[in-house]
């Protein structure tokens, strides 16, 4: 499975966030990734809005700024594409409070009778996509959508790793199983 890291880098490939020279970054330099501490798995703060808190903690990580020179900042809008992870398989395509949530299974995720899952969310999944679909890393998968829904939110990629029992049905992979926390094990996506 790849490391969180090589994921924040396939995303700049695909968008063509750093494109040799011509930002200033030369053809070795990277992106730098931004994280509000209300972005990050586990927080209790809001990174949108009044700043305030959630009702409860953060249950991934939010991605959507970045900074290709020292001097400027940008963060996503409705074109930025959405690469996989890994390889893997399509357990459920779901909505969320945004848009719509991928609930992708990866190689190598089934341990004893427990699987590891992938929720990509506050998207637009790519038209030909369906459960059962099988996905190659790299692929590109969605486009972040436009938050018009909750304009305080700029547009972003929300990213969640779970450990949930095996018996779990494909449909019940959604948002209202991911909130209950008896019933899965939350995995900090940045620790893979």
């Amino acid at each position: 499975m790849s490391k969180f890291s090589d994921y924040l880098q396939a995303i700049s490939q695909v968008n063509g966030l750093v494109n040799g020279q011509a930002n200033g970054l030369g053809n070795n330099r990277k992106v730098q990734w931004l994280f509000h501490c209300g972005m990050l798995f586990s927080s209790k703060d809001k990174w949108w809005g009044d700043f305030k808190f959630r009702h409860c903690p953060h249950e991934g990580i939010d991605i959507t700024y970045y900074r290709t020179n020292p001097d400027e900042i940008h963060s996503f809008d409705d074109s930025i594409k959405v690469p996989a992870m890994d390889d893997g398989i399509i357990l459920n395509i779901c909505d969320d409070f945004l848009g719509q949530t991928l609930v992708v299974e990866h190689e190598n995720s089934i341990v004893f009778n427990r699987r590891i899952i992938f929720a990509y969310a506050h998207i637009i999944p790519e038209k030909n996509l369906k459960v059962g679909h099988i996905i190659k890393k790299k692929d590109v998968i969605a486009r972040v959508c436009d938050t018009n829904r909750n304009p305080q939110l700029p547009p972003h990629l929300h990213f969640s790793c779970f450990e949930v029992l095996k018996k779990v049905p494909p449909e019940h992979l959604n948002w209202d199983l991911f909130s209950k926390n008896l019933e899965v094990n939350l995995i900090h996506p940045v620790s893979l």
